[in-house]
């Protein structure tokens, strides 16, 4: 029964950063966090990671629970009516990328939890360029 579920999740993902890629510009601004290629590569990464890492149903579905749930959270700090400031969209971001990487490391092994750092944190290189964040 759990496969359901889980199929549904991904395809919820995906039409989700779908629907948000079709419904931004093809130009990245200054203001977005995520550009709309790294927002369509998110879900291949999702897939690719957890199937390298070896994880499977219960731990595959928790993974992408934890990183769809804080990247959504990530995504919605740019919201104008947060009326965030810069400054506290990048602490708020950072705050969420600790709390996504230490509910991560609770369900993988050190080995997979490694992985998953190495290659979120290129994702994230990205984005700290685009924004300017040293």
């Amino acid at each position: 029964m759990k496969k359901p579920t889980l199929y549904f999740q991904i395809l919820f993902f995906f039409l989700f950063f779908s629907y948000s890629a079709f419904a931004q510009t093809q130009k990245t601004t200054q203001t977005e966090l995520f550009s709309n290629v790294e927002r369509d590569s998110l879900q291949m990464w999702f897939y690719d990671r957890a199937t390298v890492m070896g994880l499977k149903d219960d731990k595959r579905e928790e993974f992408y629970n934890i990183v769809l749930y804080h990247t959504y959270k990530m995504r919605a700090l740019e919201k104008k009516e947060k009326g965030y400031t810069p400054e506290e969209i990048r602490s708020k971001f950072e705050a969420l990328i600790t709390k996504q990487n230490t509910e991560v490391k609770a369900i993988l092994d050190e080995k997979q939890y490694r992985y998953y750092l190495e290659t979120y944190d290129k994702l994230l290189e990205d984005v700290y360029k685009r924004k300017d964040w040293n």
